[in-house]
């Protein structure tokens, strides 16, 4: 372990493996304006390297996809609640590592399963909206039956399964598109942004409908959850499903850049299949944190970004 502070055994534990990560320590900096609501709980952050995380969370080296070290380490800390958003996410390159992949993404989580199943902590874990093939005509809810289109999406969906599968008390938060400024690697909106900065032509597609989601707004909304002790399957997205090119004009839109060097076209050529529409529903979301969080829109989260701009 490293870092300054010792665990408080006498408070609520909250390990967050993947904490390095874009969500992870958006969520570790949203604690502290928490701490009416959280006072009672301590965080634990977990990861491969520790570079982006504040000196008073004590720090775990956890490889999720090394069973026995994994079992070890979460026994030990013997956490409450485990936030698990360690992941590869990178549609395209999954496709190629289909092995490394499916040990982090399906295996790494059912070896923290077996740790949450042996001291009885509840395990939250990020999820994503290509569980769908975007095929129906509308909206995803919850309730909707998943049919993975990729790699990146079945490995995904398999950890779902073994989570519901099993005695294990659990969230599963589905999300998309996550953005909002990030140092250590571009976003598909940050993305944007840079070659409208450097006024670079873009040619978008039309044919791919997700809900952007802004990544504080993804943390708080986590955080409400945990208060909530939510239980079960949740759309965690942003408020309005968009397709890629609307979400690139609203880049435009709100940054004051020049809507026509963006153009839209039917499709892309990609290693990995993309569903159409994979739009989410978020009205049992709502129900559950009523007033309590504002839901970003696009617009919101970018008007956010340009408040707080930092290229």
């Amino acid at each position: 372990m490293k870092g300054n502070t010792k665990i408080d055994k006498n408070l609520r534990r909250i390990l967050i493996i993947g904490a390095n990560g874009f969500l992870g320590t958006n969520i570790i900096q949203l604690r502290d304006k928490n701490q009416s609501v959280f006072h009672d709980s301590f965080f634990i952050a977990a990861d491969l390297q520790n570079t982006n995380i504040e000196k008073d969370i004590p720090f775990y080296y956890i490889d999720i996809t090394n069973h026995n070290d994994t079992f070890k380490k979460i026994v030990e800390i013997s956490p409450d609640i485990i936030l698990l958003t360690a992941a590869m996410t990178n549609v395209d390159p999954n496709e190629i590592d289909k092995d490394v992949t499916t040990k982090i993404n399906t295996e790494g989580p059912k070896n923290v399963l077996k740790a949450c199943e042996k001291i009885c902590s509840k395990l939250i874990f990020m999820s994503t909206d290509f569980v769908f093939d975007g095929k129906k005509q509308g909206y995803y809810t919850e309730e909707d039956i998943p049919n993975p289109l990729n790699h990146y999406a079945t490995t995904k969906y398999n950890a779902e399964l073994a989570i519901i599968n099993s005695n294990v008390e659990y969230t599963i938060c589905r999300t998309a598109v996550l953005y909002g400024w990030n140092p250590q690697k571009l976003n598909f909106i940050t993305w944007v942004l840079e070659k409208l900065q450097k006024n670079e032509k873009l040619k978008i597609v039309t044919n791919q409908i997700n809900n952007p989601t802004y990544v504080k707004n993804l943390a708080e909304i986590i955080l409400k959850l945990i208060e909530k002790d939510a239980k079960g399957i949740y759309h965690t997205v942003g408020d309005g499903p968009l397709s890629r090119y609307e979400i690139a004009l609203k880049c435009a839109e709100i940054f004051n850049y020049d809507v026509d060097m963006i153009t839209p076209i039917d499709d892309i050529q990609q290693k990995a299949l993309r569903p159409e529409n994979a739009g989410l529903v978020i009205t049992k979301l709502k129900r559950l944190i009523g007033s309590d969080v504002h839901i970003y829109s696009l617009e919101d989260g970018l008007k956010d970004m340009k408040h707080n701009k930092i290229i």
